[in-house]
């Protein structure tokens, strides 16, 4: 189910809106994992659901994506 932020709908959970964030932050997958308690292989496939459901094929254009929310 997709998360609401200021009356519209965000294309993402709410776990996938912390790893964009720390994505943003310039974390690796492991550092990922670390922060949340979870394999780097999890993070991993958060990023790829995250770039799917953004339509964008770079980590660098999750950032840009999170930082114009």
């Amino acid at each position: 189910m997709p998360a609401h932020s200021a009356g519209r709908t965000v294309p993402l959970s709410a776990r996938e809106l912390e790893v964009a964030g720390l994505v943003a932050a310039g974390a690796t997958n492991r550092e990922i994992g670390v922060a949340l308690a979870i394999a780097p292989r999890t993070a991993s496939a958060h990023i790829e659901h995250i770039l799917r459901k953004l339509g964008v094929a770079r980590r660098a254009q999750i950032a840009a994506w999170v930082a114009r929310r």
